[in-house]
Formats: structure tokens, sequence, C-alpha cells
């Protein structure tokens, strides 16, 4: 599937990917060894997370996850 479309599927329309911004993500993060092109075909092109990228998605993830907890506790007033 097409990477801007599934974007906006994913977050019900709430981020929207444009071309110049998605071409530069996706070589910076080959260049990080976070994907890895799997196929080519004319201008299409597949990727794979690899493990660092996988790594790394859970470690933003859980960073996102904790942020989230401590907005509500704020908001909460929790201590």
């Amino acid at each position: 599937m097409d990477i801007m479309t599934e974007v906006s599927e994913i977050t019900d329309g709430r981020v929207s990917v444009g071309p110049g911004t998605l071409y530069n993500l996706l070589e910076q993060f080959a260049q990080a060894g976070m994907i890895r092109e799997t196929k080519v075909e004319g201008r299409k092109k597949s990727y794979i997370l690899t493990q660092k990228g996988a790594v790394t998605l859970r470690e933003e993830f859980e960073r996102l996850r904790k942020q989230a907890a401590d907005y509500v506790r704020l908001v909460n007033g929790e201590d």
C-alpha cells in the first residue's frame, strides 16, 4: 500500500505526509539502518523494518506512552 495513504488511514486523517517529506524520511531511515529496501519496480520501492528499526520504534512508542501518562497525571492533579 502507498505509505502516504496508509499514514492518513491509520491516523484517521490527522496526519498527512507529502512526497518531499516522505522521500526525505525514507532516505534518513535507510541511512540509519532502520528500514531496508526490498524491491524496486520502476519508480515504486518496497521497504521492510529492520531489527534496529523495530527497536527504535518500540523505544519511541514507550517515550510517547510515558509522555501521555505524564499529561494525564498533570491534568488529573495526581502526584
